[in-house]
């Protein structure tokens, strides 16, 4: 699975089971161990046509799923402060520029669609 196959659909769909929900959490977790593992040893990373790095691109991807799921309550508080709250200090400890930008994007794309929904 890639890092990038994680929608907010699919967040949403794994919280129905909390088995599905660890798997998820753990292939997120385990991305972001081996972003935390290159960056620590120095290799560097590829960078696209656009000058982004790929580990900055999948942290942001990982944290905007993430920030959408959190403001669109669709992760339920057990599995939430259990499971979540942890990979949020890790995304921190990761890349705290690029998490922090890719969850508040996140936060803002589901507030917009509740206003949509409003209208």
């Amino acid at each position: 699975m890639s890092i990038y196959d994680i929608s907010v659909e699919r967040i949403h769909a794994c919280t129905l089971s909390t088995t599905a929900f660890i798997m998820m959490i753990s292939d997120i977790e385990g991305a972001l161990q081996v972003i935390n593992a290159l960056n620590h040893c120095g290799v560097p990373d590829h960078i696209d046509e656009d000058g982004w790095p790929d580990r900055t691109m999948q942290i942001l991807s990982i944290a905007q799923m993430l920030g959408h799921a959190s403001e669109a309550q669709l992760i339920p508080d057990r599995l939430f402060e259990r499971y979540v709250a942890d990979l949020i200090v890790l995304g921190h400890q990761t890349d705290a520029y690029a998490w922090n930008y890719g969850f508040r994007a996140g936060v803002t794309r589901a507030i917009e669609l509740r206003y949509e929904e409003q209208m």
